[in-house]
Order: structure tokens, then sequence, then C-alpha cells
């Protein structure tokens, strides 16, 4: 699914019957014309038309001529020629509807109408897709189409320093994930709060950015974005939260020896006789055996003064990290950290953390050494 519009809505058929396939019409009715122009006149028509928009010309009425100079683009940098149908679902997303394509039906194509128009504005155009893999093919493969309309191209993936992602943002045209898009949204908002409060040096360590040239933001004001699949993005994962940790405490030390205490006696605990674990819901609870035997061990001299509600809440953790956190399955082991593998692309989702412990807790599980729980310096989701 492309992401955008889940087909046409039966109350939007009688417009796109009627007023879009006008629309259409004009389009193609300036192939001739549009054909007969050299590359550095299609090049200028492209300035010209950028020159329109930044003066405050309407976008609905650049689209017939962004459109038709789009397509010849494609037809004589690609080869690949916008069909009336894939003309009719570039007009349905400019005008704000979600639009359903099969695989093999062009949408990568597509998104390059609303892209280019939007785009002549000098403001920035955003495809958010949702894998670094895609961002990356379906820009290089386009790029030749922004290029002979003399638009920038670029694309943010996660492994990208702070000045590669904001040279990406500053392009006419921005391919990422969206996740990767809320992440540098994150950035700049604590980046933003961190100056306003006079720590901008607190910002830069959080964001892993540098003060050193003066402080600066990814990200432009938003003006337009498409979403490719937009049913995984918009629904699935829409309260998939996005946080920022904060750095650790002076409490590192205690933590760290609660987890290695926690996971040592998680392995010595019996099912049924001294927790219980609810599978559907991943819940442990220990039971009063189990509590007896928590009391009884000897604990190290850094837990002297933590409560012993929080060694038992410790221990549940771990114990749901040994039965609901599978290596291989939900997390990798690499280069002495554990990697989240992300439920819904089945790739390696780095900088990811649990919550409430868990990825500590399945760190002590591993043997590896526990990171201090975070707090959340920033956080958001896809639907806020």
């Amino acid at each position: 699914m492309f992401g955008w519009l889940a087909g046409f809505a039966p109350g939007l058929r009688s417009a796109i019957n009627a007023k879009t396939w006008r629309t259409v019409r004009s389009i193609e009715a300036l192939a001739p014309s549009m054909e007969s122009l050299n590359d550095l006149a299609i090049k200028r028509l492209g300035r010209s038309l950028a020159y329109r928009a930044k003066a405050g010309e309407p976008i609905d009425s650049l689209l017939v001529e962004s459109f038709a100079v789009t397509r010849e683009a494609g037809r004589r940098t690609i080869s690949m020629r916008h069909y009336d149908v894939q003309l009719l679902a570039g007009v349905a997303l400019v005008h704000g509807a979600i639009v359903e394509m099969q695989t093999g039906e062009g949408k990568t194509l597509v998104a390059t109408l609303p892209l280019v128009l939007y785009a002549l504005a000098g403001r920035g155009a955003h495809l958010a897709t949702v894998n670094d893999y895609l961002a990356r093919r379906d820009a290089e493969w386009m790029e030749p189409i922004y290029n002979t309309l003399g638009l920038k191209v670029g694309v943010v993936e996660s492994q990208m320093d702070f000045d590669s992602r904001r040279n990406a943002y500053a392009s006419d045209v921005t391919y990422g994930t969206a996740k990767e898009f809320g992440f540098d949204f994150l950035k700049d908002r604590l980046m933003g709060r961190e100056i306003a409060e006079g720590r901008s040096d607190l910002g830069a360590m959080l964001t892993g950015t540098s003060t050193g040239g003066g402080t600066k933001l990814l990200q432009r004001p938003f003006w337009f974005a498409l979403v490719d699949e937009a049913d995984n993005v918009l629904i699935d994962e829409a309260r998939t939260p996005l946080i920022i940790a904060s750095p650790p405490g002076d409490a590192q030390a205690v933590q760290q020896a609660l987890f290695r205490f926690s996971a040592t006696v998680a392995t010595t605990l019996e099912s049924a006789e001294d927790f219980e674990y609810d599978v559907q819901k991943q819940t442990c609870e220990l039971l009063g055996r189990g509590r007896s035997r928590v009391r009884a061990l000897e604990r190290p001299s850094e837990l002297e003064s933590v409560s012993l509600l929080e060694i038992y809440e410790a221990v549940e953790r771990a114990v749901r990290a040994r039965k609901a956190f599978i290596r291989d399955r939900q997390y990798v082991v690499r280069d002495g950290k554990i990697v989240i593998i992300d439920e819904f692309t089945g790739r390696a989702a780095e900088g990811r953390k649990w919550r409430d412990g868990l990825h500590q807790a399945v760190e002590a599980k591993e043997e590896l050494e526990a990171t201090v729980p975070s707090g959340h310096a920033a956080r958001i989701t896809i639907q806020d």
C-alpha cells in the first residue's frame, strides 16, 4: 500500500471522475510542447515554476505545468513516463487523499509528482518510508528527475552524523523513515529547550551535536510530506513511542548491582512454585515462597539501602527477561550490546531500548554490563 488513501472513497469518486480527470487531460495536452523542449529549457521551466511558487502563487495553479514537466523529465532521464492513472494518483495526493497502489503499479514514480510540486516553493518536501534501504533506493532511482528540474535530493539514514543529516534536510526533497524524521524532530525540540534554558552544552550531549561552531537545528519548518505504507506508519506503529534518553545519574552502581543480583536470582526460581507468569500479558508476580527465597539470600553491599519491594520488582523483571525476550528472535547481541529486532520490519533497530528496566534486565540475563535505566529527555509518537 502506498499508504496514501485506501482506494478512492465512494464520496470522492464523482469528483475524481470529473474535475480530477479534466486536470489529467490538461496535463496530457502539454506533452507535445514539453517533448519539444531541450534539457536546458526543461531546467529553466523548473526554475520558472519555482520562482512563481516562492512568489506566493497557489499550488493548484502550478499543478498542471509542474506535473507535465515532471512527467517529461521522467521520460527523458529514466525512461519512465507517468501513465494517466499515475497522474490521477498524483492529483489525488495533492488534494489530500490517500491512494492505494499495489506492488508494481509505480508508486515510487507517482511520488515524484507531488514532491516536485511542493518542493518548488523552496520549503522542503519529505517522503517518509519504512526503512533506510527503501529511502536510499527510491531517492537514487528518482534523483535524475529532480536534478533535471534543478532540485536537490537528500536522504536521511540511521547511521548519519549531524552535518550529513542537516544537509539532507536542507535539500529540496528529503527521503527517510518516519522514525528518523521523528527522532530528529525530538532532537531539535530538545536542543531548543536547552538553548532557552541556557544549557546548550547539555542539549548537544543528548542529541549528539557539537556547539563549537554555533548551535544549529537539524530540520527546517515542516511544509509537506508523503507517507509510504501509511497503514503501517499511521496505524500499526502510531503509538510506538520515540524516546531520547536522559544521561545516567549518581545511582549507576546501585542499579547495575540490582540488575546483576536479580538476573542471578531469576535462574534459581521455579515456575508455579516461586512465581506466576502470564504468557499472554507477559507479566510476572513473585509468590510467597519466591519472596521468602529472595529475602533469605545474601545481598551485595551496594543493595543495603534498596527496599525489598524494589528488589522483588527487579527479580520479576528478570524473570520476564528470561521468559518473554528470546535471543535471535526479539533481539541479538552485537558488540557486547543488546540490539532490538523491529517486530514490523524484522531488521535491527539500532539505538532503541525497552522501557521500565526491561532492556537492562535482558542485558543482565546475557551477562552484559547493564546500562542505567534511562529517563526521558524527550518523547513523542507518530500519532502525536
